[in-house]
């Protein structure tokens, strides 16, 4: 079976990478060499394949990069794996760490390749997940990845990013991996990022995808509400008049796909948490750290909280902001140029509303 190759020239980035790389660029995608230049391209149709795609490879290769040390300098991670030559000169070849995927990353990364047309089995498999932990309903488990910020930078601040809570929202899920790829490649340590691109992977692996999880629930109605909202279930029973999209469970945190989201909040502690979703073209913001105005083409708009929401649960009962994005489309990706806009916009964001002294987000807002 073919075998992908993920690989990092150790000594290379050792010898040559300027220790401006662990600040952010005044543009932040300066360092991304396949964004450098955008164009505009059409929107591409995120639809399920005609046919599946073929099994992806069992065996990868696991990339090693260096990490920078408080004084500025890198270090080798993989040490413990293989001593390099003492002569940075005599170092010629990459080292090679050879891993077997998790058969649960592999399968699903397969089915998520055989639904969509903007992310291959490949691009799944590619992002190297961390070991599985928390699962959906139908034992699905929600895919991972830790982008750890530079071991000197105690107080980087903390971005929780969040995709496809809802099922049906193709868009939310496509763009999560995209932007997943461009810190995969350009992660300078700077912020500690944790991603979760697919929270309600039973609703988008369904023939037909649904906006709730298998157990029919709207997963952002299932958070646990302020003290001052009303009930979920009231609110669903008038406000929503009983529509079946917007169910909130029979309690806050009922769904495991909850109850893993409110365990990674607790656990990071997370500055600001980002959250995609589609199809209503605007940014969404709870929180008194100041928000951005936009995000590329999409224009900030308050709309308030719905009990039982992220928004709701993530500023009025954990004191986190909540960036929601709404996308234009839920089933049509946006161009490329907005692609690179919104992430360059978002990283510019962060930065401004980051002291020098690494002062975290959630602490600026005594000061704004």
């Amino acid at each position: 079976m073919l075998r992908r190759l993920l690989f990092l020239y150790i000594s290379g980035l050792s010898l040559c990478m300027p220790l401006t790389a662990f600040g952010e660029p005044e543009d932040p995608l300066s360092y991304y060499s396949s964004h450098a230049k955008t164009t505009d391209e059409q929107p591409s149709v995120i639809k399920p394949q005609s046919e599946p795609t073929s099994a992806v490879d069992k065996k990868t290769f696991l990339k090693t990069s260096p990490q920078a040390t408080d004084n500025g300098t890198q270090t080798d991670v993989s040490a413990s794996i293989t001593k390099p030559s003492q002569n940075k000169a005599e170092i010629k070849s990459p080292v090679y760490l050879i891993v077997e995927p998790h058969p649960e990353i592999v399968t699903i990364c397969n089915e998520i390749g055989n639904k969509l047309g903007s992310v291959s089995s490949s691009d799944c498999l590619d992002a190297v997940f961390d070991k599985p932990r928390f699962y959906s309903n139908k034992h699905r488990p929600l895919l991972e990845k830790h982008f750890y910020a530079s071991p000197g930078l105690v107080n980087a601040p903390r971005i929780l990013f969040l995709g496809g809570i809802h099922g049906d929202e193709y868009s939310s899920v496509s763009l999560s991996f995209k932007w997943l790829k461009i810190l995969e490649q350009n992660h300078r340590g700077v912020y500690d990022w944790h991603f979760m691109p697919l929270t309600n992977p039973d609703g988008l692996l369904q023939k037909k995808s649904t906006r709730v999880n298998a157990r029919n629930v709207d997963l952002n109605r299932n958070f646990i509400p302020s003290e001052t909202s009303v009930d979920p279930i009231k609110h669903w029973q008038t406000y929503a008049k009983k529509r079946a999209r917007y169910y909130p469970g029979t309690k806050p945190l009922s769904e495991p796909e909850t109850q893993a989201i409110h365990q990674l909040i607790n656990e990071l502690k997370p500055d600001i948490i980002v959250s995609v979703h589609a199809p209503h073209g605007i940014l969404d913001y709870d929180g008194s750290i100041t928000p951005p105005q936009k995000l590329g083409p999409l224009r900030l708009r308050q709309l308030g909280t719905y009990p039982g929401s992220l928004g709701n649960y993530g500023w009025f009962v954990k004191q986190t902001p909540v960036m929601t994005i709404e996308l234009k489309h839920a089933g049509i990706m946006p161009s490329k140029k907005d692609i690179d806009h919104m992430w360059t916009d978002l990283i510019r964001w962060i930065k401004l509303r980051t002291e020098g002294d690494g002062t975290l987000l959630a602490r600026k807002a005594k000061t704004l």
